[in-house]
């Protein structure tokens, strides 16, 4: 079976375990399943998988809706324009399912991405799985598969939790296609569980083309959602 095949499979598996619970759902019990999560962001630079996406600052934002493990969106950032020319801004649409099974969680989903002078660029079926270890450690695999350009990304992702609301993370990941190798790790500190200072260091292999290169990047974001902003 292709890996597009186990997404699919296992996608909607999920979907059918939903859907039985759901019958015996009442009102409340549904709308307290709905959410509406946003957020923003400005970096010092915008860099995807260890490729510059921006010249210097980005400002980037996102809204998602839920209904219990089911959700879609939408999120967007300037780029260029000198490495992305003629176009200047990104928009990423995408959709998925986010099971959980005690410690691990799983998310399947499709993203499709536009600029706003080419349009599409491509699209991708993603499968993540992270397992909390124990309170302080997260390990994590991913997977791309971009349906329109036949190319393939994978990724090994490690978190851990500091005290105080601090936090390491890292990322080693690998474009299968064309054998790029990318890789960052930061530490990052959130206040009110809301606002997040994120200070990371960039690396990869392709260091003949300007659009890679080592670079340390600041990003200040905003995340929530309704149903916090209800809590409080």
């Amino acid at each position: 079976m292709t890996f597009k095949g186990l997404l699919m499979g296992a996608a909607a598996a999920a979907a059918i375990a939903t859907g039985a619970q759901a019958a015996d759902a009442t009102q409340e019990e549904i709308a307290s399943k709905f959410d509406v999560a946003f957020g923003a962001a400005v970096t010092t630079q915008y860099v995807s998988r260890g490729v510059q996406q921006s010249d210097g600052f980005a400002v980037q934002g996102y809204i998602e809706p839920s209904y219990d493990m089911f959700y879609a969106g939408i999120w967007a950032s300037n780029i260029g324009p000198t490495l992305t020319a003629p176009d200047t801004v990104e928009i990423d649409l995408y959709a998925g399912i986010r099971p959980t099974f005690g410690n691990l969680s799983l998310d399947f989903g499709y993203a499709h991405y536009l600029y706003d002078q080419t349009g599409t660029v491509g699209g991708e079926i993603y499968g993540k799985a992270s397992y909390a270890f124990n309170d302080t450690f997260t390990g994590g695999l991913e997977l791309y598969q971009d349906v329109w350009n036949n190319a393939t990304y994978g990724a090994v992702t490690g978190e851990v939790a500091l005290p105080a609301n601090f936090k390491l993370s890292a990322a080693l990941g690998s474009n299968f296609t064309t054998g790029n190798v990318d890789w960052n790790a930061g530490v990052a500190y959130t206040f009110a569980d809301t606002v997040t200072l994120d200070v990371r260091y960039h690396g990869t292999n392709g260091i003949d083309d300007p659009a890679f290169g080592d670079r340390i990047i600041a990003t200040l974001s905003l995340d929530t959602a309704i149903s916090k902003l209800i809590r409080h």
